[in-house]
């Protein structure tokens, strides 16, 4: 476990452990690191304010807030369209750690049926074309 990140580049203020300076060979009070802005010569422009309803459940503490934030994977992907399939190997990651993944050949993107099956749920891009009148319930359903 590295810790906390302690160390911010000192020309974007991106935020870095300790092993991710540029020369590791060396122990360096004031390390170098390249990984965000290659050492300033990659500007980009600040990031907007959040619309009010995203900016509240982001960082209000009520329920609702919570329970965006705990869910805010699966709200994300309420807007991708295609999915990646493959099969799992358990064998690659042993013990505690993020999750990997590993590809072997081409990648490939899944596109399923353009209409739910019957007694289905619309999923992924199927609630972009699906009954526009139902589109809030469609993608809260994948919640429920």
């Amino acid at each position: 476990d590295e810790g906390d990140m302690t160390y911010s580049c000192v020309h974007c203020g991106a935020k870095f452990w300790y092993g991710e300076r540029i020369n590791r060979k060396r122990k360096s009070r004031n390390p170098t690191f390249t990984l965000c802005c290659m050492q300033g010569q990659i500007q980009l422009p600040l990031l907007k304010e959040p619309p009010p309803l995203i900016k509240k459940l982001l960082f209000s503490d009520n329920d609702s807030s919570r329970h965006y934030q705990k869910h805010i994977r699966p709200y994300n992907m309420l807007f991708s369209m295609p999915s990646l399939g493959g099969k799992v190997d358990h064998s690659i990651k042993k013990g505690k750690g993020p999750n990997m993944f590993q590809l072997h050949g081409e990648n490939y993107h899944l596109m399923g049926s353009m209409v739910p099956k019957p007694g289905d749920y619309a999923k992924f891009y199927q609630m972009y074309i699906v009954d526009s009148e139902n589109e809030l319930d469609n993608r809260l359903n994948f919640l429920r």
